[in-house]
């Protein structure tokens, strides 16, 4: 039976769950629920403010109507924190301010720094209020009204878009600082990041090579939405996703980016759960960056229930494995070369970013196409008259300039303190010390097929030995297992030796197998 409080609570917040407002009315309902009084259990009138409501609302999108349920009373012992927890808190809410009740206490309990469940984000809460850390920001809401979409299964549209990163010292130039850009795809469905990469370019390889390992690992998408970056609407781009049939691009209205609204509000969870702890790491480097994003999205995102579809973002992903096309990689690695056109000198030798090659002497002092891999710049294609002439690998490789001598210490900044708690420093460490090599995508996937054909094979191993010879028709059995299928082979072994005690066993095939079809849909129901 239903716990009569838990009734009372859904009733309060029936409209709001029912209606499902837009962005920018959700607080204007609330407020408008919050102003009534309601009828509980003992008949005397209740009322609850529009967080209140609001966490309600949450929990029963969640939990169902058992998540409205009275909490049951807290564990025996101290429900207040001490005054170094307290102090703590307060450490890590200054040292990072855009950390979130539920991350402050998510990097307390993994760093060991405090007992697991011992703080609540109440409690929390008002310790950080005490001290005038803790304040929600008034959000704008848009005047516009906005649809709402999803796509009906993973891989049927992907999102992408550039996110502004840190600055980073240059190594190209000492004492320079350079700004590192995030490329990322994001899968609309179940909202997994697919890939992402820092890049100190912000521009077309850099993107590419961020969609070419998203189609590595990932498969090939139906659609892709973009905005109307310079970089999403080359003509380069435009010739990947025609090479590998892939839907025409689909591209944001011009001046109206809501559209984009997931991989915005990704975005903002990046900016806020992940370059702001930044300011409390070590990374100097971009490959110590990459290190740290790859660990946070893979180990952190990736695997917490999304807000809005209450399931982690790869267990979404990975329910439709079997439906996922994956492209083969030589026609992945022909989408993805560019082009380039060098003129050799008379000794046939061309630059391609700052590296010499060495083509040979029939090629000398002609216009020439460089066809390469952007990813691996060791070997290139030299075409003439839209023919390959041959590969040539790297003829000089070094500095052009002497490197600048190393200036003196500079002095009278004091040093950087140390970080109270590296979180991104703790996931990369976690990440290393599980030596875990995940399987791709594609290798669960081969996997899953390869365990539907086993199961195929048995049932058809099971016909064929209790049927004539003669009315066998392997090509009939295999297409109506794969429109059907998959079957238990005992049961199948089962229904079919009743029905042979019935019939004759050279009974045409499509008897016998929607027999099978018809009963095995009863028992299952």
């Amino acid at each position: 039976m239903s716990d009569p409080w838990a009734l009372a609570r859904f009733q309060a917040i029936a409209a709001y769950v029912a209606l499902v407002p837009k962005r920018g009315q959700r607080r204007a309902l609330l407020e408008q629920l919050a102003a009534r009084s309601w009828p509980g259990p003992d008949g005397e009138p209740f009322t609850a403010s529009a967080e209140t409501l609001r966490a309600w609302a949450r929990r029963y999108r969640v939990g169902g109507l058992e998540a409205l349920r009275a909490a049951p009373p807290v564990c025996p012992g101290p429900r207040a924190l001490t005054e170094e927890e307290v102090a703590l808190f307060c450490a890590l809410k200054r040292e990072v301010p855009a950390r979130s009740l539920d991350r402050l206490i998510e990097i307390a309990e993994s760093m060991g720094m405090i007992e697991a469940g011992r703080a609540r984000r109440s409690t929390v809460h008002r310790a950080l209020r005490a001290q005038d850390l803790s304040a929600r920001r008034p959000s704008r809401a848009p005047r516009e009204d906005l649809d709402r979409f999803e796509a009906g299964f993973p891989n049927e549209l992907w999102q992408s878009d550039m996110l502004e990163g840190p600055l980073l010292p240059d190594p190209g130039r000492r004492g320079g600082h350079r700004r590192a850009w995030l490329y990322t795809f994001l899968d609309d469905h179940s909202r997994m990041c697919l890939h992402g990469r820092f890049s100190f370019k912000g521009d077309l390889p850099a993107l590419e090579l961020v969609f070419r390992r998203s189609l590595q690992k990932f498969g090939k998408p139906v659609r892709v939405y973009y905005d109307n970056g310079a970089v999403y609407r080359s003509g380069h781009m435009r010739h990947i996703v025609a090479c590998l049939g892939i839907h025409g691009i689909v591209f944001t209205r011009v001046r109206r980016p809501m559209g984009h609204g997931k991989i915005e509000a990704f975005n903002r969870l990046i900016v806020s759960a992940f370059l702001a702890e930044i300011a409390a790491s070590t990374i100097k480097t971009l490959d110590a960056l990459n290190e740290a994003w790859l660990a946070w999205s893979d180990g952190v995102y990736n695997l917490r229930p999304h807000g809005e579809t209450g399931e982690a973002p790869r267990d979404r992903w990975r329910r439709r494995l079997a439906d996922v096309r994956f492209a083969d990689e030589d026609k992945l690695r022909d989408a993805f070369l560019w082009t380039e056109n060098r003129t050799p000198d008379k000794s046939g030798i061309f630059s391609l970013f700052g590296v010499d090659y060495q083509v040979g002497a029939a090629l000398a002092k002609k216009r020439i196409e460089v066809r390469y891999d952007p990813e691996n710049l060791a070997l290139v294609e030299a075409w003439f008259e839209d023919r390959l002439v041959e590969r040539v690998q790297p003829f000089v490789v070094g500095r052009h300039r002497r490197p600048h001598p190393v200036p003196g210490e500079k002095v009278g900044r004091p040093p950087k303190p140390l970080p109270v708690a590296n979180y991104l420093g703790h996931l990369v460490e976690k990440r290393r010390a599980q030596q875990f090599v995940e399987p791709t995508p594609q290798a669960l996937a081969e996997a899953v097929a390869a365990r539907r054909a086993e199961a195929d094979a048995a049932v058809f191993d099971v016909l064929a030995a209790r049927m004539d010879p003669a009315v066998v028709d392997p090509a009939s059995i295999r297409a109506f297992l794969a429109r059907f299928g998959p079957w238990d082979p005992a049961r199948v072994a089962e229904i079919t030796d009743t029905f042979f005690a019935l019939h004759p066993t050279d009974t045409h095939v499509q008897v016998l197998l929607g027999h099978l079809n018809h009963q095995l849909k009863e028992s299952s129901q």
